[in-house]
């Protein structure tokens, strides 16, 4: 799953869909795929429209097909989990407007020492602070006085915080072995290149590569194609040496095998 960061704030109209205007196309005209989610207090779907009684009739969910869109509506409580759920696109960050109640990191958009005093005491996981009050240079004296830790923002500084976000992610996916097997000299420098576009996971050996993969508690452990095969093999040469009756090993296309470290 992408990184999911959320846009909050403890008042209306304190920019923060122009702040995610700004980030989406900034990080698009850097080679990176956004995603986004708005939470809203108002319902989407009006009473009295057609999909509105396709849903009170008891439809599960109703599609909606315009001329430029594709919407798809579910009555009930939903979540950002659910948000994400529903999204049909692979993107390397999703941006969320609203959700001040989940669990993941969220840039506040503020404009008073009050207002992020506030949040502080409402809202958690605040990993940083923007909008408007990063233009009032008084109030930016107060803020960093009172509370010296509240990573301050412009909009431009978002962009690179989020960014950095998005590279942590890509190396979460790459094996870490720098095997210098690709062009880009290491793991860290193909996570840039992916982030701009110049590149792609297929070029991993060890990811496209997939002979044999070893996982240890959930956690994949990196092979290059060598130990891959040789593992393979391996395992192939144990279970010839067994009496399969009902199994064509050769017409297998997966074997999978589990190792029990403790009774």
């Amino acid at each position: 799953m992408a990184p999911i960061v959320c846009i909050v704030s403890v008042r209306r109209s304190r920019g923060k869909t122009r702040l995610i205007e700004y980030l989406v196309k900034e990080l698009k005209r850097r080679g990176m795929k956004v995603a986004t989610i708005k939470h809203t207090s108002e319902p989407f779907d009006i009473k009295g429209k057609d999909t509105w009684r396709h849903t009170e009739a008891g439809a599960l969910e109703v599609a909606c097909i315009t001329p430029r869109e594709l919407i798809t509506i579910r009555k009930g409580d939903a979540s950002l989990e659910d948000g994400v759920q529903a999204l049909h696109v692979e993107s390397d960050i999703i941006l969320a407007e609203g959700f001040k109640r989940s669990d993941k990191p969220k840039i506040l958009c503020a404009d008073s020492v009050e207002e992020v005093e506030e949040a502080l005491r409402s809202i958690s996981n605040i990993v940083a602070v923007s909008g408007s009050i990063v233009d009032a240079a008084d109030q930016v004296e107060v803020l960093r006085k009172k509370h010296h830790d509240v990573n301050l923002m412009t909009p431009e500084e978002v962009v690179e915080f989020l960014r950095s976000l998005i590279v942590k992610d890509l190396l979460k996916r790459l094996p870490g072995l720098d095997c210098g097997h690709c062009k880009y000299g290491s793991c860290a420098g193909m996570a840039e290149a992916l982030m701009e576009g110049r590149a792609s996971l297929d070029e991993c050996i060890v990811i496209s590569t997939s002979i044999s993969k070893v996982f240890i508690d959930g956690r994949m452990i990196p092979l290059s194609r060598w130990p891959q095969t040789i593992l393979k093999e391996i395992m192939l040469g144990f279970l010839r040496s067994l009496k399969l009756k009902d199994v064509k090993l050769e017409d297998a296309s997966k074997v999978t095998i589990e190792i029990r470290m403790k009774d």
